[in-house]
């Protein structure tokens, strides 16, 4: 019977720390967490949907390189790169137009062009794929130099 104090102990230590860990919780979730305490949509806080729908959309789309750029468009739509969307390469959209210096980025490097097209065991067959930037070099019987990029050969818009 004397064992029987600690086990009551025990007990009023563990609620404490359970009440204690949901009044703390209280301070650091919304209200909304769980859309309303029933977690029926996972961890989303559904405060969160109007403070999502005011942010800058980052992704754009071709459509809306398309109302400037529509030579651009109309060649890659003509070539291997038709399903690829132009934020592949040049990033996310960004505030660029005649009226401003920013320009869209364009990563020329050979590791950007080898994301889609190193060969990887599960790519489909119908996507041009070489083992290395060197060996396709060689392949080519053309002379190896470290600054060499893909698009000193291959046009990105129409590529052969």
């Amino acid at each position: 019977m004397g064992h029987f104090n600690h086990i009551i102990r025990l007990c009023v230590v563990l609620i404490a720390v359970v009440i204690g860990f949901f009044i703390v919780r209280g301070f650091f979730f919304s209200v909304s967490f769980g859309t309303y305490g029933s977690y029926l949509y996972g961890y989303h806080r559904g405060n969160s949907d109007a403070e999502q729908e005011n942010m800058y959309a980052l992704y754009q789309g071709t459509e809306k390189c398309a109302k400037c750029h529509e030579k651009l468009i109309k060649e890659s739509r003509a070539g291997g790169h038709a399903a690829v969307a132009c934020e592949a390469c040049h990033g996310f959209w960004q505030a660029h137009n005649k009226n401003t210096k920013d320009k869209v980025p364009r990563d020329t490097t050979v590791e950007s062009c080898m994301r889609c097209h190193e060969k990887v065991i599960g790519r489909p067959d119908f996507l041009p794929q070489i083992n290395s930037f060197v060996q396709h070099m060689k392949d080519q019987e053309e002379a190896f130099a470290p600054d060499l990029k893909c698009i000193d050969c291959h046009n990105p818009h129409v590529p052969l």
